[in-house]
This record gives C-alpha cells, structure tokens and sequence, in this order.
C-alpha cells in the first residue's frame, strides 16, 4: 500500500507541477509582451489583465498545495503574490526574476515525482 500511495503522490505532483510550469512559463511570455505597450493606457490595462493572470495561476497553485501536500507548491503561490505586489509597482524586472523562481521550484517538484514514477517504470 505504501508504494501505490507514494505512486499516487508522484502523479498528483508530475501533473500539477507541469501544468504549473507551463503556465508559468506562458507568465512570463506575457510579460516580456508587456514591455511594447508604448502608452500608458494599454500599458495599465495590460498591467491589470496579467494581475488578473497571476491571482487565477496563484489559486491553482493553492489547490495543487491541498491535493498533494506538497508545501513548496505554497512557496510558489507566495512568489506569484510577490509578483503581483510588484506589478503594481510597474518593476517587471523583479516580476520577471519572481516568475523564474517559481519555475525553478516547479521544476523541482516536478523532477522528484518524475523521477520516482521512473523508478516505478511508470514512464
């Protein structure tokens, strides 16, 4: 039962810490478009469309928190609230450097669930 359980584990955190990479990585795309607005209008809607972005991506990183216990997802979704603070304060570069972070630690949890399911044969 012990081996079907850390299985279980490893699948719930390989699925969730890709999806959460992926849409990291789609973050941080999106912020680098965010350097072209010229004008300060298009610049502050694009500002609030990626706040918006981040407040979603932070309640999916909460869940994948509960449903696998996995607490750096939580460290996570604290950098992507430190993202969105710094946002607002229009300092992309921090934001940028927060969301690298996060990919990092996504990719971390990732390599140890995909790792095990290896060790299992499971992929």
């Amino acid at each position: 039962m012990e081996i079907l359980a850390e299985v279980k584990k490893a699948i719930t955190v390989f699925n969730y810490a890709e999806k959460i990479k992926t849409n990291l990585i789609m973050a941080s795309s999106l912020l680098e478009f965010l350097s072209e607005f010229k004008e300060d209008a298009e610049e502050a809607g694009a500002e609030k469309l990626l706040t918006a972005y981040f407040n979603a991506l932070i309640v999916e990183v909460n869940i994948a928190a509960n449903a696998s216990q996995v607490e750096g997802f939580r460290d996570i979704a604290s950098k992507l609230q430190k993202a969105v603070e710094q946002l607002k304060q229009h300092n992309h570069t921090v934001v940028q450097r927060l969301i690298s972070k996060a990919i990092s630690m996504a990719t971390t949890h990732g390599s140890w669930a995909a790792q095990t399911l290896k060790e299992k044969n499971l992929i």
